[in-house]
């Protein structure tokens, strides 16, 4: 069925002036010159001849998406030793996380196609992939029509989809959500509600074509620090020995970062040793930040400028890529961002991060991106939502105050994600088996790779 296929691409053809006009903005602003000529699929020629015939195309938006890719990566590493394996995204923050984290596991890293007909027939062409698998809610309409006609099988893996964009989808074109779906052989998803909206946006009759296998976060890499290890952690961010910590991870919206900073301010007054340490989910909103700070009467170090401040400074932006994993083990409490109005895609961040090293977890109200972790560590106790800052700052105070719960919140989240780890196997496996269709062929291969 070509009609959603050819009605999109007429929409794009009458919207061309605005669609050029975006794209000038962006590459003059800087949101798309990284990776300019890759975005129109223009490769250099050792990364063509790197990445061979047939790879496996795997594709993640940005750092979030990465983090959740990773894993599976690894399993795909491991099941499929001599397979070409490469790795799409499309923000820098996602690049960069790409070379940190995922490199030991792909043959090759870059920036996605621009969805315009003309330049996905080209990159489909060039790289001629046996399988593309789509990460959490991705779905580009052109990309999905060449990879078809280039008979390439197609999976979304960690899906997921939120209540409010199910209602955004069937309101806005879900004739094309539905032929986009369909051109997805198999759906992976994360929870049992987002299994059910697939199904109904894609008014798809095959049950056994949505699976729910769980979140691939769980089984992200977190390194677990020693006391050591925290010490010096503490020492490089140049926190006082002994003070409690608040850390703040993933703010979107200088909204959101004044609450915060409101909470921050209001808690100082029982506890007046707590530092606070901000993680901008945008690093380059860290001097727009340090200056609300210090309109709060604060003055916060980067982490980025030379060591020039005395030790004991309470105050840190955290202006780094890929560190804020570790930094939530010094902290006593955290808030995890993209959470508090505006938020971005419904709203949430990772909160696994901070509960694998046992560290209680607040968001705000808006988490519809993280909803189905968040109600698992919700109902284990060490998860908690507020409202806004004068909210954060009484039940952060009621935490602080009570020894005995952190220490019993630190066993239960270390012991939730122990328990939810594996399902970045259970992900590649079924990859494997949508790559070998005969299910007798793709047992005996699984059973083989794993021995080995």
């Amino acid at each position: 069925m070509r009609f959603p296929y050819q009605i999109h691409n007429l929409c794009l053809l009458v919207l061309s002036p605005v669609i050029v006009f975006v794209v000038i903005i962006r590459y003059l602003t800087g949101k798309s010159k990284e990776g300019w000529r890759e975005r129109w699929g223009v490769y250099p020629d050792h990364f063509l001849s790197k990445i061979g015939n047939s790879p496996i195309w795997v594709h993640a938006v940005s750092a979030g998406e990465v983090v959740a890719a990773v894993p599976i990566l690894r399993e795909l590493r491991k099941l499929l030793p001599d397979q070409t394996i490469i790795l799409s995204v499309i923000t820098p923050a996602g690049h960069e996380i790409g070379l940190q984290q995922a490199k030991p596991y792909i043959d090759g890293l870059f920036y996605a196609p621009v969805d315009l007909p003309w330049v996905t027939k080209r990159v489909v062409r060039k790289i001629n992939p046996c399988c593309y698998i789509s990460l959490e809610s991705e779905l580009w309409p052109n990309v999905l029509h060449d990879l078809k006609q280039h008979r390439t099988v197609t999976a979304m893996v960690n899906a997921r989809l939120s209540e409010r964009s199910f209602q955004r989808a069937s309101g806005y074109a879900p004739w094309l959500y539905r032929w986009m779906l369909d051109n997805m052989d198999l759906l992976l998803v994360q929870s049992e509600a987002d299994k059910m909206r697939f199904m109904k946006l894609g008014k798809i009759s095959e049950p056994q074509k949505v699976m729910v296998l769980g979140n691939s976060k769980f089984d992200q890499e977190i390194s677990e620090l020693t006391p050591d290890d925290i010490l010096t952690l503490r020492k490089s961010l140049r926190m006082p020995e002994n003070a409690p910590i608040f850390v703040a991870g993933s703010s979107r919206s200088s909204e959101e970062e004044n609450e915060i900073i409101y909470a921050y301010t209001e808690l100082l007054k029982r506890f007046p040793d707590l530092c606070l340490i901000i993680a901008p989910r945008d690093i380059k909103r860290a001097d727009e930040l340090r200056s609300s700070m210090q309109a709060a009467g604060f003055l916060p170090a980067l982490r980025t400028e030379p060591n020039i401040s005395t030790p004991g400074s309470r105050q840190l932006i955290l202006n780094t890529i890929g560190e804020l994993a570790n930094v939530y083990a010094v902290a006593a409490i955290t808030f995890v961002g993209n959470s508090i109005p505006p938020v971005v895609k419904g709203g949430g961040q990772n909160i696994l991060q901070p509960l694998a090293h046992g560290k209680p977890v607040f968001v705000g109200p808006q988490i519809a991106t993280i909803r189905s972790e968040f109600a698992l560590a919700s109902q284990a106790g060490i998860a908690f939502q507020i409202q806004n800052g004068s909210d954060l700052e009484i039940k952060t105070e009621e935490l602080l105050s009570d020894s005995a719960r952190l220490s019993s919140i630190s066993e239960t989240a270390i012991s939730l994600i122990k328990s939810n780890r594996g399902i970045a196997m259970r992900y590649a496996s079924e990859i494997v088996n949508l790559l070998y269709q005969d299910t007798t062929s793709a047992a005996n291969f699984l059973d083989n790779a794993r021995v080995l």
